[in-house]
């Protein structure tokens, strides 16, 4: 009988730690949860190349597995992967000094399917500008954790690190936004770091709502109207420690992506896309990824 490809062999043959394997625990780890395509995207290397080091690592208890997440009836989809060490696998990178700091962050029962399905989306964008930024010399990225190691505005508030608080004054009320995940670009030309913040839009929730609900519940005028007031109130510059600040709006098609900008021209006019970026996930693959879209003048 086949062995199904979600339990780990016993037997498996010995197993030699390589460099690169190293860097793919580290991402893994960074990430939370990865995807083999998006590992194959973000080492260049074919999916047949990126699953064999895979089912390795697997195997050898380095890395946990998770089945049927995205399409449980597609017999071809890309496997789902995260940070499981079993004491062995812990012992072997110790003696190779490497360090998995977020490795105890993954819940050990399987997540639901929304919230993976939104981890991947949030880190397609991430991984596209790793990608993009790797191949040029005059831009550095630095990671969520490497702003918060340099910015003493951010450690203050460690437990909601990038949310956004802005007060409404049509509403007399405050009104927060929460992002799901926060990278910066440091430009040696001007040596000057640009924060973008990132927001997944997986199409669940709507445009806009009446005006009595729109800041009761989830939509995307709310969260742009949020940014908007906090830009003007000079909450990025003022808590967060940064100056020049995107928001980054990523969604499943290009039709929605579109149907964001017009409604964030209608609210700000010319002023919205120096905010506000929007883009869908066709756009951020390696072939169609175009960084000078993202980087304001």
């Amino acid at each position: 009988m086949r062995r199904s490809r979600y339990l780990r062999n016993p037997n498996a043959l010995p197993h030699r730690l390589t460099y690169r394997d190293i860097e793919i625990l580290k991402s893994i780890d960074r990430f939370k949860y990865l995807s083999s395509q998006q590992i194959a995207d973000l080492f260049s290397l074919t999916r047949q190349a990126i699953n064999k080091r895979l089912r390795l690592l697997f195997h050898h208890h380095y890395l946990g597995k998770l089945s049927g997440q995205l399409s449980p009836n597609l017999f071809n989809s890309p496997d789902i992967y995260f940070i499981d060490l079993d004491l062995k696998a812990t012992r072997r990178l110790a003696a190779k000094h490497v360090s998995l700091p977020h490795q105890k962050r993954v819940n050990r029962k399987n997540p639901k399917r929304d919230y993976i399905a939104h981890t991947l989306l949030t880190n397609d964008c991430l991984n596209a500008f790793e990608l993009a930024t790797s191949k040029q010399k005059e831009l550095v990225l630095f990671s969520s954790d490497k702003l918060l190691m340099e910015n003493p505005v951010q450690k203050q508030n460690i437990s909601h690190t990038w949310k956004v608080t802005a007060f409404m004054s049509e509403q007399n009320i405050s009104r927060t936004a929460y992002p799901d995940a926060a990278f910066a670009l440091f430009d040696k030309r001007s040596n000057k770091t640009q924060l973008y913040l990132v927001e997944a839009d997986r199409m669940t929730q709507p445009l806009t709502r009446r005006d009595k609900q729109l800041f009761r519940t989830s939509n995307i005028k709310a969260k742009l109207l949020i940014y908007h007031t906090a830009w003007k109130q000079g909450v990025f510059r003022e808590r967060l420690g940064y100056p020049a600040t995107r928001i980054i709006f990523v969604t499943l098609s290009a039709e929605r992506a579109e149907h964001m900008r017009a409604l964030a021209t209608k609210l700000f006019g010319k002023k919205a896309p120096g905010l506000f970026v929007f883009t869908d996930i066709n756009s951020l693959s390696p072939e169609a990824f175009n960084l000078a879209e993202f980087i304001k003048p």
